[in-house]
């Protein structure tokens, strides 16, 4: 029998005939990879476990009063406050734009009132989401699914994560994650789609917004996404570039805006008189410590305030950035692309939060590397891939090893939750590294007088005092110790002090003027409250404190501008509407008043106290 042979061009008929068949192996969806699932259910568990201290915390003294319960656009759901929120001129917060998260604390504060559990449920769910978020772009840049569980496990337990969490305020930090890991996985499923599928790039613009609004930080997305074409490997060209021009252009608004609004507030002000050069090396120490405290979180606290002087420590520092710098250079000359994208992405989302602006009280803050983290996550989880491909036989040693390291951050999360409890453990956590600065002291001292602890509260303000005698808010603080304690005198005395230090302190001289007034010295008592509405026209309590006095002496026209002046500065307080009516009814304008009772009760309910007013108001009008 003759042997046939098969030439090129047969074999080339044969395939297109299906003659020769090549085994295409199918792509599992990954809500249909069982494998995948149950590594997402296990990073979420855990890490919803790690968190769990946190659903019974209280809010704290640290920006959760300002940013929930004294601010004005959240007296009511309404959408005026709506639009006040969104609003730049009237929506910053401590000198912070950030409407989306303020948005959500007037929706829970309208359900839910005060009660802090659901406000840190919704922290813990947006956290989750993120994790999850995080697990799948994982897997999208191709690295196992055990390693994407260990770079997930990472993000969702790892210590710094939990200020971000436990915090109340830092509603943004999560919100942020949630809005800016979507935009990178829409930026993604457009980049392998080779840019055909256009969708996603809408999809990750209108993403781009909605991060902005949550936190400024989001300004770093333009860069990250740069990072992510370098790592898919995507030609660098001019219309790369040109694509990320609406990106850049939003960036450079809302960081304009940011630097703007936090002028504005003083937040940039220098309170530590470093020169640039030493500001230089501030940046640089703070890029270091984040890096050893991704390896292991020491000494966490929500305060590190700014050294006095700058030690031999800061100026070594730039030697480790400019070691990294050198290691991601040799990274990218030998192709390591996985290292590249992993330090780029880290530094591209750390270097606007490396205080060379002064932007508070610290130079540090763990709440900083929510997003920067997902760098070296991903590089951590790559390593832990390439290690099991290299060393199949150590894979249970490496994952025993692995499996411990998780294991005691997952325990320290735990713990760490527990000193954001209220604002007696988390001052308490923080004096235990920093005792020389006012900053602890007074804060647990004004957590103490709220809950009528007045012996510790004293022996706080006493300290803080010692440490800054120079220091006007905290005499004025001490002042309002000794008045709910009744030692009017010792208050009085205190609040001299803090107006001789400084006469700018309005709430001083409101403070002052209420003493006098319980001392029925109402004419020092007038004077004092004139005095701190001359120099700050916007402080609604001076209104509210002078309108008593009004009311007091009968003078109730001037009573009623008190009213009318402080209400356009907070229009749906309930308590004050219900005594501007009361305030109406005495001057015998009884609609006005009606309106007044009613607009009251529509944001308070149909409570006894307001009912009773307008039946008593309706039966004078019929009369």
């Amino acid at each position: 029998m003759a042997t046939s042979v098969i030439t090129p061009q047969v074999k080339k008929k044969q395939r297109k005939k299906g003659t020769v068949k090549k085994k295409v192996l199918k792509k599992i969806s990954f809500w249909k990879n069982k494998q995948q699932l149950m590594g997402l259910a296990f990073v979420l568990v855990v890490t919803f476990i790690a968190f769990i201290p946190s659903l019974q915390n209280d809010f704290v003294n640290w920006d959760d009063d300002v940013n929930i319960m004294e601010n004005v656009n959240l007296d009511g759901f309404t959408m005026e406050n709506v639009k006040r929120i969104f609003h730049p001129s009237t929506g910053t917060v401590i000198g912070n734009y950030n409407p989306l998260p303020i948005f959500t604390f007037a929706i829970e504060k309208h359900f839910f009132g005060l009660d802090a559990t659901p406000f840190h449920v919704n922290n813990l769910i947006l956290h989750l989401i993120t994790t999850l978020l995080v697990f799948r772009i994982l897997l999208m840049m191709k690295i196992s699914t055990p390693a994407a569980i260990v770079g997930a496990l990472l993000f969702g337990i790892h210590p710094m994560r939990v200020e971000s969490v436990a915090w109340v305020t830092e509603r943004k930090d999560v919100l942020l994650g949630v809005f800016y890991f979507s935009a990178i996985y829409t930026y993604i499923k457009y980049i392998v789609s080779k840019g055909k599928a256009k969708k996603y790039f809408i999809y990750t613009i209108g993403l781009f917004v909605i991060a902005l609004f949550s936190k400024i930080q989001a300004v770093s997305l333009p860069l990250s996404m740069l990072a992510l074409d370098y790592y898919f490997k995507r030609p660098f060209s001019f219309k790369l570039v040109m694509e990320k021009v609406p990106f850049f252009g939003l960036s450079l608004l809302f960081g304009l805006m940011g630097i703007f609004f936090l002028a504005e507030n003083s937040s940039l002000d220098d309170i530590t008189n470093y020169t640039f050069f030493e500001r230089l090396l501030v940046g640089a120490y703070s890029f270091i410590i984040y890096l050893a405290k991704f390896v292991f979180p020491y000494k966490m606290s929500c305060l590190y305030p700014y050294p006095k002087a700058i030690s031999g420590a800061f100026y070594a520092a730039p030697i480790g950035v400019f070691a990294i710098l050198g290691g991601i250079f040799y990274a990218y000359k030998k192709q390591m692309k996985h290292v590249v994208f992993g330090l780029v992405f880290f530094i591209f989302n750390i270097m606007f939060l490396l205080q060379v602006l002064s932007a508070g009280q610290g130079y540090l803050a763990d709440r900083f590397t929510y997003i920067a983290y997902f760098g070296l996550f991903f590089m951590v989880g790559y390593a832990f891939d390439q290690l099991l491909k290299w060393k199949p036989n150590l894979q249970t040693f490496m994952s025993i090893g692995v499996g411990a390291y998780l294991l005691l951050f997952m325990g320290m999360t735990w713990q760490q939750n527990k000193t954001w409890k209220n604002g007696e453990t988390l001052w308490s956590n923080v004096l235990k590294t920093e005792k020389k600065t006012t900053t602890p002291w007074s804060n647990r001292a004004f957590y103490y007088r709220d809950i009528k602890k007045y012996d510790k509260a004293l022996l706080d303000y006493n300290k803080a005092i010692q440490i800054n005698p120079s220091k006007a808010t905290l005499y004025n603080s001490r002042g309002k110790l000794y008045f709910d304690i009744g030692k009017t005198q010792e208050c009085i005395n205190d609040y001299n002090q803090a107006t001789q230090l400084d006469p700018t302190l309005t709430e001083a001289w409101i403070n002052r003027g209420a003493a006098y007034a319980s001392q029925g010295n109402l004419k020092q008592a007038l004077s004092d409250f004139n005095k701190g509405i001359e120099i700050d026209p916007t402080y609604e309590n001076g209104y509210m404190n002078r309108s008593l006095l009004f009311n007091q002496s009968q003078q109730f026209d001037k009573a009623l501008q008190d009213y009318n002046a402080y209400l356009k500065l907070r229009p749906n307080n309930a308590e004050m509407l219900y005594e501007r009516a009361i305030t109406k009814r005495a001057l015998g304008t009884y609609e006005a008043a009606l309106v007044d009772i009613n607009k009251a009760i529509a944001l308070k309910g149909q409570q006894t106290a307001y009912m009773t007013e307008k039946n008593l108001i309706i039966s004078l009008m019929r009369n």
